[in-house]
């Protein structure tokens, strides 16, 4: 069996750690030994110097690639735990990604049965700062005591001077009249907003009302001028703009009403967020729908299940046509696309015609760090959940694997515009380096899992025209 070394240095240790954390020779010294105790063939090794980089900046997603490109078996030695990486969370995920490849990792200073349980533990018993998390929250559940506004005001209402919710008169009465379209003149949420695109009246920000935003207006106890937040309620301490017996007549038509739920997603999508009505410009959203019919034949009923890519703009605003495509068609026709632009010729026309286009880095990057935060929160969450007992090791290697597939192609193409914004690759090198990313679709695309094929389409589209009967898929370069 072929092994490899995983050294890391610490530029900066405290007494108390000097003999946990070793340096580089003694490292070397303890990976050949073990090597030869166990009969095992070193082949290379990689050096990280610990400066409080993240590990994708590293020599150890160097190691990575090298394991992906040699499509050999391996064993990854390193001295111990703490030297994967120092930080719990980081170690957590260098386990998944190295379980992810296949590989197996050894330390030569301690016997683990289960790396990745070890690591959990060492997440679940670190250190917790008493710090501002803790200290904000309770400064907003003290501002809510006083009904003090928190966040952004629900339509109808600004923060006003003395931090309480004042009306907006011409935002109260597009409230007051959503209730009346609602209530007096018998409209559903998808016709009141018809009516207010129809009619130009256009939510907080300027854009056009859906069925989930007028939904919430009448869902908001607000508007009777009670203010809620941190499980405290403060009846009268803003103007109310409906009245307590026109809300509760709402509230038992809501409640009363059947959710069909035919637009309800059930599955995730493959597009989502990626394709574009090319007739409006809104996004397409994925469409589970249920239909059972009788066979007048033998009285059988038979029950079917469709699957497609809808205009938001008609499914959410009644605004649009009925621009439809079969989620399985028009998935498939971007794949046969993305295939077609990963040979040679279509390559360097790709090149020559991207040479041209407006370069969309400056405002990726925001897009790429917010959406970046976000996952590793949700990563946190898995973390805390698996040290809990709430999902086991398999499920915590199942889910957190996938998030750390999308983490990896986000942290890829962040550093690729970093890279190119400091004069360290050029634009061409750039968009070389994306295009190439299709061999992926080429290589592992039947052998990819779900969140990984959606990830890489991620990395290398910016989005999907979809017409009637073409599309026109647009990469990021």
């Amino acid at each position: 069996m072929k092994a490899i070394g995983y050294f890391r240095v610490f530029a900066d240790i405290s007494d108390t750690e000097q003999d946990i954390l070793s340096p580089q020779v003694e490292q070397e010294k303890g990976f050949y030994s073990y090597c030869q105790e166990q009969g095992y063939d070193p082949v290379t090794t990689f050096m990280d110097v610990d400066s409080g980089r993240k590990v994708s900046e590293t020599q150890y997603q160097h190691m990575i690639r090298y394991i992906r490109k040699q499509q050999e078996d391996f064993h990854i030695v390193v001295k111990n735990l703490a030297h994967l990486h120092r930080d719990a969370q980081e170690a957590v995920r260098c386990l998944l990604e190295i379980d992810g490849l296949g590989v197996k990792i050894l330390f030569t200073d301690e016997a683990l049965d289960d790396p990745l349980a070890a690591a959990l533990q060492a997440w679940s018993t670190r250190p917790q700062s008493a710090g501002s998390g803790d200290r904000v929250k309770e400064a907003m559940r003290t501002r809510a005591m006083y009904g003090r506004a928190l966040g952004k005001p629900p339509f109808g209402y600004r923060i006003g001077a003395n931090q309480k919710l004042e009306l907006v008169p011409e935002e109260a009465d597009v409230v007051s009249l959503i209730y009346k379209l609602y209530l007096q003149e018998n409209k559903g949420v998808r016709l009141i907003a018809r009516y207010l695109n129809e009619q130009g009246i256009t939510t907080k920000k300027g854009n056009r009302w859906s069925i989930v935003g007028i939904r919430d207006i009448l869902r908001n106890r607000s508007y009777l001028g009670t203010y809620s937040r941190f499980g405290v309620k403060i009846p009268g301490s803003h103007p109310a703009i409906v009245p307590p017996s026109v809300f509760n007549r709402v509230q038992e038509r809501l409640t009363a009403e059947p959710r069909k739920g035919v637009y309800a997603t059930r599955l995730p999508f493959l597009l989502a967020g990626l394709a574009y009505c090319a007739h409006c410009g809104n996004r397409m959203i994925g469409v589970n729908r249920s239909q059972t019919w009788t066979s007048r034949k033998d009285g059988k009923k038979t029950k079917g299940e469709y699957r497609y890519y809808q205009c938001q703009s008609r499914a959410n605003q009644s605004f649009c046509q009925y621009h439809t495509r079969r989620a399985e068609d028009l998935e498939s026709a971007v794949l046969a696309r993305l295939q077609r632009f990963s040979k040679p010729e279509a390559r360097e026309q790709l090149i020559k015609q991207s040479a041209s286009t407006v370069d969309s880095k400056t405002t990726e990057q925001p897009q790429l760090m917010k959406k970046l935060k976000a996952l590793n929160k949700k990563f946190r969450g898995y973390l805390d959940k698996a040290a809990q007992g709430d999902i086991s090791l398999d499920e915590l290697r199942a889910t957190g694997g996938e998030l750390v597939k999308e983490r990896q192609f986000l942290e890829q193409r962040l550093a690729l515009l970093e890279a190119e914004a400091s004069g360290e690759i050029t634009a061409e090198q750039r968009r070389r380096h994306t295009i190439e990313a299709l061999d992926n679709i080429q290589e592992r695309w039947e052998s990819m899992t779900f969140p990984a094929r959606r990830a890489l389409l991620q990395y290398v589209i910016d989005r999907i025209m979809v017409y009637d009967h073409d599309i026109d898929t647009v990469l990021k370069l």
